[in-house]
């Protein structure tokens, strides 16, 4: 069992165990001073602690993003636009044979790529950023697993906000600078898109002319087709594709390019008659198409002796041209097809299609005949044995196999006058056939022999003959209008060559032919070089480029003030308030310094110690002024009341005298140092009375050196007065480096050229001012000679031009020009300040404060 303490009894009475009350003081002052601890930790360390990590937070997570997150995000861009604009990019082709621009569908999808790939990384980088592992968790039953575990998921979850603050600032700068490198790249490719649709839309145009002027537009010569043919399908020389339309589209305005890599002219004006061209109705072989197209229809009656025309005609036209010192060559296998060239009208193409015999029987046949449209001439092939006439003779032995060449030939001048006039056949010329076979019959010999035997002779003969209406018909259709009887090959065959030119409207004049062309080197057909898509591809890349650099730019050009501030909707001037308001361009003017010949301001005083003067404390002066040795330098003991007051009426002044009223802020002075000396300022009022006009504004220190003693005014003025106090025990008042401040600014730069005030603008951005009436010094007068300014546009100077006049007695002056400036709620007021001397030929302006122009 313990021994029990030892209690001692006290005075009194009372039992005090030993070293029991220093035991209890110190376990007070110990809490005391815990307690204590903990009040500083949580009120000052504690914050102080959570602002450094704060700050170590925000610098590593700028850090991060500026060094790590947002190089590696401008890397996966610079490598996405690689792939699709690189030397290695992919080229589409597009439908179809022929290969499709890249700006059309290239460019396309590698934009497409492009922002897929930006898309990607962006939330790949993102989903990294806030992928949040908390690490294997601590075994079971180990010392401080939950503190560990909380511990770690905090420090885990922080580095991962952390980690993702820093990656979505960089997402946001890398989009930032991405979007308009976009927007730039999709500007381009579709004012490129316009530029190309507009430029093969005039191609188009102009090949489509070119082929309406010159009937270049050809028809199937092919007797069982026969239909036109707008746009013949072309074959490409390198690998046979078949190009269906090969005019001016968006594959190409003067060339297109196959998918062989063949360049092939995109219209028949282009040159694309060189090509090989096929009818797209029935696949066989048609005419180019490089020259005007002549087309002749022979029509009539099934046997009527149509083909025998046709060759006949056709035998004989190359005598008939060779005659004419023509050519006839290009002739296409099973068709009436004739190149003509060496006559007068250029090359033509004559094309003379006959139908076959059962289009003529009906009139629906005759009227979706493409020929019959399409034809310039029409030969009317009449057999003599079916005439009126001659069958009501009876003719024997010879009969006519045909029903009836009038009824046919009248079907299809029924069909030739339902076309509009502009597709009419322009000439007809009507074959009378097998007239021989009449020779020995009762119904004459027909067109006979001799000089009768011509047009004229063959209109009788058919009057007579029974087809009288028919020639009628053929009288009252318009146009040119020819009559030939064939009686033998041997003998009508020229007569049918030339009558086919004729009918044609081939000019049988002949013509000077030119010199041959020297002939190209032979080569094989012109390959398509990379070079377009290269030059597109590097097009965009560049605009990108461009575009990545815009938002630099653009920062860059608005911070530094190079925009006209009224651009983008006013955000230049915008972000100019905002960067620099009025308060910063505000400043102070030396109103006491000294300038010019130091007339002004007037500065006087009621004492001044030999060796100073009242000039002394001006800033370029380097003087002094002082009171000491004066009657009136130190207060007198304090133990006689109206010796104080007395001295307190006669204190010692200086006054500064600046004759107009002016604006003071402050007063900066140096006076003795100590507290012995102290200062006082006074103004002067509009009613000429003396008024404390200043707050002290110096610390303690400042009064123990004397330097620096400054007095808050903020009045307007005309005079101040420096009145020092010398306790007793000191020498007197000693004052140098006098400075009174007068508010300015320098958003408007104030200069004087003469007696006009020009201000000008110093801020990026517009400033709205207002031109307040000038100060003058009594006897002077000022009218404004032009409007005041009332808005300074970014950089522009106005001027303010005031007509002053000395009145009588007037004296050299100083005068005030001020303004004011308003912007956000705030004003500025500014004054600059000249001295006026009156002149023989008027007043002269000596600038003071006011920069001279």
């Amino acid at each position: 069992m313990a021994a029990a303490p030892l209690r001692l009894p006290a005075e009194g009475g009372a039992a005090v165990t030993p070293g029991h009350g220093d035991a209890g003081r110190a376990r007070r002052r110990g809490r005391s001073a815990q307690a204590w601890g903990n009040v500083v930790f949580g009120v000052v360390l504690l914050p102080l602690l959570l602002w450094v990590a704060f700050l170590f937070a925000v610098v590593g997570v700028a850090l991060h993003c500026a060094l790590i997150a947002l190089p590696r995000l401008l890397l996966r861009h610079f490598r996405a636009v690689r792939g699709a604009f690189g030397a290695g990019a992919p080229d589409a082709t597009g439908e179809g044979p022929a290969r499709e621009p890249y700006l059309r569908r290239g460019g396309g999808q590698a934009l497409r790529e492009v922002w897929r790939g930006l898309r990607e990384a962006y939330a790949g980088e993102l989903r990294a950023a806030f992928r949040w592992d908390p690490g294997p968790p601590p075994p079971p039953g180990a010392p401080w697993e939950w503190a560990e575990r909380i511990a770690t998921r905090c420090l885990g979850g922080l580095l991962c906000v952390l980690r993702g603050s820093s990656v979505g600032a960089a997402v946001l700068v890398s989009a930032l600078l991405a979007l308009p490198a976009l927007l730039c790249q999709l500007l381009l490719r579709a004012v490129l898109l316009a530029g190309f649709r507009l430029w093969w839309t005039a191609c188009r145009a102009v090949d489509r002319l070119g082929r309406r002027l010159t009937g270049a537009a050809p028809v199937c010569p092919h007797p069982s087709c026969g239909r036109a043919v707008e746009a013949p399908v072309r074959l490409c020389p390198g690998c046979g594709a078949r190009h269906r339309r090969l005019v001016p589209d968006r594959y190409g305005g003067l060339r297109r390019t196959c998918r062989c890599g063949v360049r092939l002219p995109a219209g028949t004006v282009f040159g694309a008659w060189r090509l090989e061209a096929r009818c797209p109705h029935c696949d066989r072989p048609v005419p180019p198409g490089g020259s005007p197209t002549a087309v002749v229809l022979v029509a009539g009656a099934a046997g009527s002796g149509r083909s025998t025309v046709v060759r006949g005609g056709f035998a004989h036209l190359a005598g008939v041209v060779g005659a004419l010192g023509g050519r006839v060559a290009g002739a296409l296998p099973g068709t009436a097809v004739a190149e003509l060239s060496g006559l007068r009208g250029g090359r033509r193409t004559l094309v003379l299609l006959d139908p076959p015999g059962p289009v003529f029987e009906e009139q629906s046949g005759l009227d979706v005949l493409d020929g019959l449209r399409r034809a310039r001439g029409l030969v009317l092939v009449l057999d003599a044995l079916t005439l009126p006439s001659v069958r009501r003779a009876r003719v024997g032995g010879a009969p006519s196999s045909a029903p009836g060449s009038v009824p046919a030939a009248e079907r299809v001048l029924r069909a030739v006058d339902a076309l509009p006039r502009r597709h009419r056949p322009r000439r007809i010329a009507v074959v009378v056939t097998r007239t021989a076979a009449l020779r020995d019959t009762p119904a004459g010999p027909g067109p006979g022999p001799g000089p009768g035997d011509g047009d004229e002779s063959v209109r009788r003969w058919l009057e007579e003959a029974g087809a009288g209406n028919l020639v009628r018909v053929l009288e009252r259709a318009g146009g040119g209008l020819r009559f030939l009887a064939d009686r033998s090959e041997a003998r009508s065959g020229p007569a049918l060559g030339e009558l086919l030119l004729w009918t044609a409207g081939v000019r049988a004049a002949p013509r000077r032919l030119p010199a041959p062309r020297r002939a190209r080197r032979p080569g094989g057909p012109r390959v398509r070089r990379a070079g377009s898509a290269a030059r597109a591809r590097g097009a965009l890349l560049l605009s990108h480029l461009a575009g990545l650099a815009v938002v630099p730019v653009a920062l860059t050009l608005l911070f530094t003030g190079s925009l006209p501030p009224t651009a983008a909707f006013g955000l230049p001037g915008a972000v100019d308030r905002w960067l620099r308001p009025l308060p910063d361009f505000t400043r102070e003017v030396d109103l006491a310094a000294f300038r010019g010949d130091g007339s002004w301001p007037v500065l006087t005083a009621s004492y001044s110690a030999p060796g100073s003067s009242p000039d002394g404390p001006r800033a370029g002066k380097g003087g002094h002024w002082s009171t000491e040795g004066g009657p009136n330098a130190v207060m007198p003991d304090g133990t006689d009341d109206g010796a104080v007051e007395n001295w307190l009426l006669k204190r010692d002044w200086l006054e500064i005298d600046f004759g107009i009223p002016v604006p003071v802020s402050r007063i900066e002075l140096d006076l003795n140092p100590g507290i012995a000396a102290l200062a006082t300022v006074e103004t002067l009022t509009a009613a000429g009375a003396w008024v404390d006009g200043g707050r002290q504004q110096s610390s303690n220190e400042d009064l123990l050196t004397g330097r620096d003693r400054g007095f808050a005014v903020n009045v307007t003025t005309s005079a101040v007065r420096i009145v020092p106090t010398v306790l007793p025990g000191g020498d007197g008042a000693r004052v140098a480096n006098l400075r009174i401040w007068s508010p300015s600014t320098t958003l408007v730069r104030p200069r004087l050229a003469g007696t006009d005030l020009l201000l000008t603008n110093t801020a990026h951005r517009d400033v709205p001012v207002e031109v307040l009436p000038p100060a003058l010094p009594p006897g002077w007068r000022a009218e404004p000679r032009v409007a005041p300014p009332r808005r300074l546009a970014a950089g522009a100077t106005a001027t303010s031009a005031w007509h002053l006049t000395a009145g009588p007695g007037a004296q050299p002056g100083p005068v005030g020009y001020s303004f004011r400036v308003t912007e956000q709620g705030r004003t500025a007021t500014a004054t600059c300040f000249a001295l006026l001397h009156p002149t023989p030929t008027g007043v002269r302006a000596e600038p003071l404060t006011c920069d001279p122009a």
